[in-house]
């Protein structure tokens, strides 16, 4: 996210027509795909960073040492 973390919004015009749309949302999807090819790493540690907050409690609930029963 950015640092700020300030939502964006976008307005998006009402006349495009439906070509234009799917125009708009092949090139987006291009880039998203893009950006997930050369930094998929990067960006799930950003993702994990803003996801995870350090509470480890439920860790506690489950022994992994436990057999598994099947």
């Amino acid at each position: 996210m950015s640092p700020s973390k300030a939502p964006l919004t976008l307005q998006i015009p009402d006349y495009w027509t439906p070509e234009q749309a799917l125009a708009v949302f092949e090139m987006l999807k291009e880039l998203t795909d893009t950006l997930w090819s050369r930094y998929d790493l990067a960006i799930i540690e950003l993702l994990a960073d803003d996801l995870y907050h350090g509470d480890t409690s439920q860790l506690d609930l489950f022994d992994f040492d436990d057999p598994i029963p099947f």
